[in-house]
């Protein structure tokens, strides 16, 4: 069953060839004005459930990126359309 209903993902770790997929993720837009919280929040949860220092690194460097993205780029609130909204509910 798909968890991202939104998306589908096909995504591959380039360091470790996992693969990942809309069953198995979910996909958060850079444009997206709510994910620099998001992934604060990700941050402060890994860092209370005790995740490794890499990890940990990992996210706040991938927040700096968001938000620097953010900077140069047209941003948005999140939305969903009429037509999505149907396949979402499902």
């Amino acid at each position: 069953m798909s968890i991202d209903k939104k998306f589908k993902i096909l995504a591959v770790n380039q360091i470790t060839g996992s693969v990942h997929t809309d069953e198995t993720a979910l996909l958060l837009c850079a444009k997206d004005k709510a994910t620099p919280a998001a992934l604060r929040a990700y941050l402060d949860k890994c860092i209370e459930l005790g995740a490794g220092e890499n990890q940990v690194k990992s996210v706040m460097l991938l927040l700096k990126r968001v938000e620097n993205y953010q900077r140069s780029n047209t941003t948005k609130v999140a939305d969903v359309s009429e037509k999505e909204i149907g396949t979402l509910l499902k």
